[in-house]
């Protein structure tokens, strides 16, 4: 689910709040704090794994199961945000139902003949209830904070270099999860309250610093998330994600060290901070849309405009106070101006903290629209193909790339083959289908028809790889677990590379050049290469022949440069005057 419509929610309400800034404001308490933080620490959850998800897919490989290559408990964690999530909901829906119930019960004449009425309205009324529900927005405001700190652990030892949105991204993220953490937790302090003035002064500054981190947190979360989408960013680029950090994480330190203003007082937010909430919000929406092209339909934008004319009805007071009676006991009468306590350095980091949020998404904007997002990186290709039948979309599926490369010796038919992989997979001998045989390389390339057998969880690719990995029964005789289990896109668009600009080389020097075995080029394969098929030369041999085919059959949809006349093909190879330094490019592109 994308968090466009608690973006949405957040500056409805927030703009209710700035034209009604005179008369009403927000309450601040504890409860207060951590039921709306709840919903906060989900937008931040969501942009921790945008962030995991991105450099997975970016280092191991998209099409190469790279879930499998995340932390164990990553994916612990997701069901842990989504059960959270799932009790902040049914407490927030019983608590409006009660209050609902409540109100229209006090309207009604109680007479003693009404008993069960009376018992219900005695439920709904007790505090043991209202208890309970306390404590379902308190846990579930735990459980997030516990899945954030667990996410940004899983960032840091995930492979491949950390990049500095991401570092940005943890260091704000726990900015704004400490202090929730440390409200929600004194709510779970059942011992009996200690007769010292700090514990006053604690819970103040820790629901500050809490109010404070709600403000920008979750939108500048999801800003820096989804910065890295185009794949690189200049060294002053991620010096201004990093001040932004920073005078983030120092305003709110600076608000639990001098709250702005006295207990609970319900006071509206300063011009500034209402501005820069609301700037933020439409950042870090438009930012989700164009990183993820699916969500720009019709429907976004009807939603679109409705949220448009709530805005302009919110402008009206008759609309006002019909928002302000929903919205009570909430949205109550603002406090006086002297609620509000000086502190002139804090307002400062304040301040800052705004400007450089401001600067940040506006850097992070330009870098998504001027360079755009690699592409296929947040969308599957079937989904981008789907309702296709041309088969193009089975090219991308890891699924029809399971490769099988016998032991010398130890040949078999194809039907034999594919019983033995059914067998070991556990699936019907008919939903596996051959894709290709390489009788001098000992390979098969096979594919598992869905459609025949919908038990897929996990992946088919997955199960196969466990299973060539630890061969067991008659595999165990036949399978050389050396050798890599599926077909690996990215190598093999590496491996075209590599032999095309060897081809170029070949042909400008008379030579006949050899398809498919591996020859000097300008072009180096990547590390990756030698870790996943390992050093030898026939091994080699056989996963060069599996990426032809691939490759042969990706040029089959658009055209295959050899069909040109040798003209035109000459033509072409002499235009590449330095094939070494586009290839690098192009593997750049494809890293």
């Amino acid at each position: 689910m994308q968090p466009l419509a608690y973006f949405a929610v957040r500056s409805l309400l927030g703009w209710l709040q700035w034209v009604e800034k005179a008369e009403h404001a927000f309450i601040s308490n504890a409860l207060l704090l951590v039921a709306a933080g709840a919903a906060h620490c989900w937008a931040v959850v969501y942009a921790l794994f945008i962030a995991i998800h991105t450099r997975a897919m970016r280092f191991e490989g998209y099409h190469e199961g790279y879930t499998e290559h995340l932390p164990f408990w990553v994916s612990w964690t997701e069901n842990l945000a989504v059960a959270s999530m799932g009790i902040w909901w049914a407490a927030g829906f019983s608590t409006a139902a009660i209050r609902i119930i409540d109100d229209d019960a006090r309207g009604l004449p109680m007479d003693g003949g009404d008993v069960q009425i009376n018992k219900f309205i005695r439920i709904l009324r007790s505090e043991r209830l209202h208890d309970g529900l306390a404590l379902a927005h308190t846990l579930s405001c735990i459980g997030l904070f516990i899945s954030i700190i667990l996410l940004c652990i899983a960032m840091g030892l995930m492979k491949g270099s950390v990049t500095a949105c991401e570092l940005c991204l943890c260091f704000v993220a726990l900015g704004f999860a400490a202090p929730h953490a440390l409200v929600a937790a004194r709510r779970l302090d059942f011992s009996p309250p200690k007769k010292t003035e700090d514990a006053p002064v604690a819970s103040a500054a820790a629901e500050a610093a809490a109010q404070e981190a709600a403000s920008l947190g979750p939108q500048l979360c999801v800003i820096l998330a989804l910065a890295d989408s185009p794949g690189h960013a200049y060294l002053w680029q991620n010096f201004v994600y990093f001040v932004a950090a920073i005078a983030y994480v120092a305003a709110v330190a600076a608000c639990g060290r001098s709250p702005p203003k006295v207990g609970n007082a319900a006071l509206p937010p300063q011009t500034g901070e209402f501005v820069t909430c609301l700037l933020l919000d439409v950042v870090a929406s438009v930012a989700l849309v164009v990183c993820f092209p699916h969500l720009n339909t019709w429907h976004l934008w009807a939603l679109t405009a409705v949220l448009l004319g709530l805005f302009a009805a919110t402008w009206f007071e008759g609309w006002r106070e019909l928002m302000i009676d929903l919205l009570d006991p909430l949205f109550v009468v603002r406090s006086d101006a002297d609620k509000a306590l000086p502190g002139k350095q804090r307002e400062t980091l304040r301040r800052c903290s705004w400007a450089c949020c401001l600067v940040c998404g506006a850097v992070a904007m330009w870098d998504i629209m001027l360079h755009p997002v690699e592409e296929g990186l947040f969308e599957l290709p079937s989904d981008m193909l789907h309702g296709l039948d041309d088969g193009l979309s089975e090219l991308w599926d890891p699924n029809t790339m399971l490769l099988f490369r016998w032991k010398p010796g130890e040949g078999r038919d194809e039907t034999a083959l594919l019983f033995a992989a059914a067998e070991t997979l556990g699936t019907e001998p008919l939903s596996l289908k051959k894709q290709a045989l390489f009788e001098e390389q000992r390979l098969l390339l096979f594919k598992h028809e869905a459609g025949k057998d919908r038990s897929t969880t996990p992946p088919i690719h997955t199960k196969w790889k466990t299973s060539v990995a630890s061969p067991q029964g008659e595999l165990a005789k036949i399978v050389d677990s050396s050798f890599p289990a599926v077909l690996n896109v990215t190598l093999c668009l590496h491996v075209h590379a590599h032999t095309e600009v060897a081809k170029v080389q070949a042909r400008k020097s008379g030579e006949e050049a050899e398809e498919p075995k591996e020859t000097p080029s300008p072009y180096p394969l990547p590390a990756e290469f030698l870790e996943i098929v390992g050093p030898s030369a026939d091994a080699r041999e056989a996963y060069f022949a599996g990426c032809k085919w691939w490759t042969d059959t990706l040029d089959s949809f658009y055209g295959h440069p050899d069909n040109m006349t040798d003209d035109e093909h000459h033509s072409s190879a002499d235009s590449a005057d330095q094939p070494a330094v586009d290839a690098d490019a192009e593997g750049a592109d494809l890293a």
